[in-house]
């Protein structure tokens, strides 16, 4: 009776651990994205620029703020290509996972206008 209640235990404590490590490993981070309404577009962690950046590789959540119709918002790099049509305003959320590498976000249409922003990963 004692083996079965101490390989029960363990086989609880194991258990635990699986689940205690699933969860931890599914943490998502929030980058805000905004385009316009002038001849402006940033992103952003908790506030702060990434332009020029790193960042942990890993999942990610987009949220962007497209403010102007004659621009869009544009990120790409290894694995990633979302962006908003140009004619678009409104806000839009993506869910993206960086790989090492260099990203970067700009208007298609305005880039060579400065619209244009860049970031590493590793």
């Amino acid at each position: 009776m004692p083996r079965i209640r101490i390989l029960l235990v363990a086989a609880i404590a194991m258990l635990a651990l699986a689940v205690a490590g699933s969860q931890a490993s599914t943490k998502v981070t929030t980058l805000a994205g905004t385009v316009g309404p002038g001849f402006t577009i940033n992103l952003t962690q908790n506030g702060h620029s990434v332009k020029n950046k790193t960042l942990k590789a890993g999942t990610y959540t987009i949220k962007v703020n497209d403010k102007a119709s004659i621009h869009n918002f544009h990120l790409f790099g290894p694995g990633v290509s979302k962006k908003t049509g140009v004619g678009f305003k409104g806000k839009a959320t993506w869910t993206v996972k960086f790989k090492t590498g260099s990203y970067t976000y700009r208007c298609d249409i305005h880039f060579m206008l400065g619209m244009i922003g860049h970031f590493k990963v590793k």
